[in-house]
């Protein structure tokens, strides 16, 4: 019998636990609702819920297009059960694999991926629970002034800006196509109808980001 390979191995054992995930997070509501006697109206379920997963299947899957590269396999299985994939996720498995001096897309990279994105897990869910029965009288006057909420309004992209631009300066030819067609983009429609179609747009730019780089390669121009 052929051994599997690292590859398989990790894609068997997300596979399972987002399986496993996925039933317990369904188990909530759904027992929830058993034990208290409150009937479950499927045809309102399906009428609230496929507006959303058509809107979010499609963020979803771009998104896991794009990160997959960067963190790898295994600590994306984690990141997408756990949440909070681009703010804290991605930022600290890259960290972590640049600290390690290992290549993203690498056994090892994505092993210290995996650690480090297991690490931020723990770390959230300590730091929650403490400011869920300590902190949060304490800081909820910060979070509500006035003056500092576009700080916490722009710190996702703050990270994300902080994220990409080492990947800029290792990678500036394949950068210019992902950087320029939001931005015409959204100067061309607006912010409104660009906020709404994000997900769309984004499918654009990942396809045409590709071939870009798929051209460029041909050219010579960069390496595999």
């Amino acid at each position: 019998m052929k051994e599997k390979s690292f590859n398989d191995k990790i894609h068997l054992l997300g596979r399972i636990t987002v399986i496993c995930a996925l039933v317990a997070f369904m188990g909530v509501p759904f027992g929830l609702a058993a034990a208290n006697g409150i009937p479950v109206h499927v045809s309102e379920v399906l009428k609230n819920a496929v507006p959303l997963l058509l809107t979010f299947s499609i963020q979803g899957i771009c998104e896991n297009l794009s990160f997959m590269p960067i963190i790898g396999s295994g600590a994306l299985y984690m990141a997408c059960v756990t949440g909070n994939v681009s703010n804290m996720k991605v930022p600290a498995a890259v960290n972590a694999m640049e600290v390690a001096g290992y290549t993203a897309g690498s056994e090892k990279g994505d092993i210290v991926s995996m650690i480090a994105v297991s690490a931020s897990t723990f770390v959230t869910i300590i730091i929650v629970f403490l400011g869920m029965m300590f902190l949060a009288p304490l800081f909820a006057p910060i979070y509500n002034n006035a003056f500092l909420q576009p700080a916490f309004q722009n710190m996702v992209p703050a990270l994300i800006g902080a994220l990409l631009f080492p990947f800029i300066l290792k990678a500036p030819k394949q950068s210019i196509v992902p950087i320029l067609l939001p931005i015409i983009a959204i100067l061309t429609v607006g912010r409104k109808v660009f906020s709404s179609n994000q997900s769309y747009i984004m499918i654009g730019v990942i396809v045409l980001s590709v071939l870009y780089s798929l051209a460029l390669h041909k050219k010579g121009k960069i390496n595999a």
